[in-house]
C-alpha cells in the first residue's frame, strides 16, 4: 500500500493489509496445486485414479474420494472469510474516515476556504479497497470450487 492510500485507509489498513497477503498466499497456493494436479505427467490425477481403482470397497472408494476433496479444498475457507471480512473493514476505515471529515468541518459543517474538496474523496477507498479485495476473493474461491467439483465428477465417474 502506499503512503496515502495508507493514511486513507485509516484504523484497518492493517487487516486489509493482513487480510489481502492471506487471500494472495491462498491464491498462489492454489495455482502450483493445480499446475500439479495437471501437468508433470498429471501424477496427482494418476495416483487418485489408480488408488481408486485398487479400492477394495465402496467405503474405502468413498475415503479416498473425501481426502481427494480435502486437498483440493484447500484454503478455500480463508478465501471465504476474506469474501465477507473485506467489503465490512473497507466499510467501517470509510466510516472512520467520515467521522474525521465530519469532525474538520466543525459544527456548522463547512469546508475551510483552503482545504480543496478533492481530498475529502480518500474517505471512500478503505471500501474501495475492501471491495476490490472481494472481487479477487470471490474470483479465486469460485474458480477452486468449480475445479473442485469438476475434478470429483471425474474420479467418481471412474469404474470401480
Amino acid at each position: 500500500m502506499s503512503g496515502a492510500l495508507w493514511r486513507a485507509c485509516g484504523p484497518v489498513a492493517l487487516p486489509l493489509l493482513l487480510l489481502s497477503v492471506a487471500v494472495f498466499t491462498v491464491g498462489f497456493d492454489r495455482l502450483a496445486f493445480w499446475w500439479r494436479w495437471w501437468r508433470r505427467g498429471r501424477r496427482p490425477w494418476r495416483a487418485l485414479c489408480g488408488a481408486l481403482a485398487a479400492a477394495p470397497s465402496a467405503e474405502q472408494r468413498t475415503r479416498l474420494l473425501e481426502e481427494g476433496e480435502e486437498q483440493m479444498a484447500g484454503g478455500e475457507a480463508v478465501l471465504q472469510a476474506a469474501v465477507v471480512l473485506a467489503p465490512l473493514l473497507g466499510l467501517v476505515g470509510t466510516t472512520a474516515g467520515l467521522m474525521a471529515v465530519l469532525k474538520q468541518l466543525g459544527p456548522q459543517l463547512l469546508l475551510p476556504p483552503t482545504a480543496p474538496l478533492a481530498g475529502y474523496g480518500d474517505v471512500l477507498l478503505p471500501t474501495l479497497v475492501g471491495l476490490q479485495l472481494t472481487v479477487v476473493s470471490m474470483t479465486l474461491l469460485l474458480l477452486n470450487q468449480s475445479l473442485r467439483r469438476w475434478q470429483l465428477r471425474r474420479c467418481a465417474a471412474l469404474p470401480s
